[in-house]
């Protein structure tokens, strides 16, 4: 590996997406056996007081934090107290989902390989929170849109519900506790952190999240729903997740030694479950996911790895199957290519041993798809102000048994829908479709929801990343 010329592509890419979007800041490291062989960090961890980024700045890493709710679940499974494709209900005889087939047979294999027959369902946090009891209770009454076991479909909700299975098996120990004492501890891992816990966080260098609108970015807040951290809710360094990283890529072994889990446990978690193609990117291809993890064939070699994102932080990590060898990196800025392309470089490196001349056409590709989103947004948010006047039903409050209540009320002349923390304008577009943007956005979806008149006034919601329309009854 040829690490001065893995420093200027990265160092020449990086640079064209902060001028092109804004990325901020991030850090990267590669590992190999039991020691980290390449470091890189770039730009700030803090961008307004000039605070560098560094392998100790900590970050948010998102979803791959499933992965270590998985290993929580194979340590389960090696003492006896879980098995992969046991039912959940045997644990939870309350529990129920919509789908009766799928609430008397769902098991620990299908919530953490994305199977479970359920569309995303993320909006649903932009308001109801409570604790991880009250988060599974709600699955009897989320709509499912495949059947179940069929197809890949990501759904944070299923890695709350394993986060509450592991309480419960472990007599009320809580996920953060077996995070700390069961991964971390064995790791020589601290500090490590989980969102929503209000942690003293002196002397620990944190970065500040941005998100960007695709060109440039901005501060924004800290992801902080303390009970869906099971699904994306770790809070660590590159320092420190390459001591994660290490011990997966030597198949769960720990420093001392020791195993996170047995041998068998951990081929369980690694081996493919369901075809997920949608994670085909660039020379990533024939993708598979497993638990927790995703498996794929880059340029012949067999590579185990898992994405990260939420507003304000992009994460990959990855190791390439039986050759002992991992990469980690976390990107303070969301909407941007910065991670993507940064992993195709650091994959290139760790698997031919060289990198490109170039990864323009990887960044060109994400401009135009920007471009492209920029255009039909345009249109999409320039039509007519719908207001009390105009349409005086759609006035109300409406209500779904598991995402409880939005309101569509008048703020400023103009109808307002407002769910939870997502608040927009109403507007109706050209098509006569009813929208309402909040300006925001994940990846290079807009943040948005769309409203459908129904039978007795009742309203259906289509959000930006359910993709689904559910049915809301309007109140009296």
């Amino acid at each position: 590996m040829d690490t001065k010329r893995l420093t200027a592509a990265l160092d020449k890419a990086l640079q064209r997406i902060t001028d092109e979007t804004g990325l901020v800041g991030g850090a990267i490291a590669i590992t190999k056996g039991e020691e980290v062989v390449y470091t890189y960090n770039y730009g700030y961890a803090d961008r307004e007081n000039k605070i560098p980024s560094s392998q100790d700045t900590l970050y948010d890493v998102a979803s791959t934090s499933k992965a270590w709710t998985v290993m929580l679940a194979a340590q389960a499974i090696d003492e006896g107290l879980l098995e992969w494709d046991e039912p959940i209900k045997n644990h939870i005889p309350w529990f129920e989902m919509m789908d009766e087939y799928a609430g008397n047979n769902l098991s620990v294999r299908d919530a953490a390989s994305h199977r479970s027959g359920l569309p995303s369902h993320d909006f649903m946090r932009e308001k109801i929170l409570g604790d991880r009891e009250n988060l599974t209770r709600k699955l009897k009454y989320l709509d499912y849109n495949v059947g179940f076991r069929s197809k890949y479909q990501y759904n944070n909700h299923m890695f709350i519900l394993l986060g509450y299975l592991e309480e419960v098996i472990r007599g009320g120990e809580t996920w953060e506790t077996q995070i700390h004492e069961r991964i971390a501890k064995r790791l020589g891992i601290s500090p490590i952190f989980s969102r929503g816990t209000n942690p003293d966080l002196t002397g620990v260098e944190v970065a500040t999240p941005y998100c960007s609108n695709g060109f440039e970015a901005k501060i924004c807040a800290h992801a902080d729903n303390l009970y869906s951290s099971p699904c994306g809710g770790i809070r660590i360094s590159m320092k420190n997740m390459a001591k994660w990283i290490i011990a997966m890529s030597r198949g769960g072994k720990t420093p001392d030694g020791g195993r996170l889990c047995s041998e068998k446990q951990f081929q369980e978690i690694i081996a493919p479950v369901i075809a997920s193609a949608e994670e085909d990117y660039d020379m990533i291809k024939s993708s598979t996911y497993a638990q927790g993890w995703h498996n794929a064939d880059y340029l012949g070699k067999t590579i185990i790895f898992h994405s990260g994102g939420h507003e304000g932080f992009c994460t990959q990590v990855g190791f390439l199957k039986d050759e002992e060898v991992g990469y980690v990196m976390c990107f303070n800025t969301g909407t941007t290519p910065g991670d993507d392309v940064a992993r195709a470089i650091v994959l290139d490196a760790i698997v031919t041993g060289d990198v490109k001349d170039s990864y323009d056409y990887l960044i060109d590709k994400w401009l135009k798809r920007r471009d492209d989103m920029v255009a039909k947004v345009k249109g999409n948010t320039e039509g007519t102000p719908i207001t009390k006047e105009s349409d005086p039903n759609l006035m109300g409050v409406y209500v779904h048994p598991a995402y409880e209540e939005f309101v569509i009320d008048e703020a400023d002349g103009q109808l307002r829908f407002t769910y939870g923390t997502f608040t927009a304008k109403v507007q109706r577009e050209a098509d006569g479709s009813i929208s309402a943007y909040k300006g925001s956005y994940d990846g290079l979806t807009p943040d948005h929801v769309k409203l459908k008149v129904v039978e007795n006034g009742d309203l259906q919601l289509y959000t930006s990343d359910t993709r689904y329309w559910l049915t809301f009854k309007k109140q009296a």
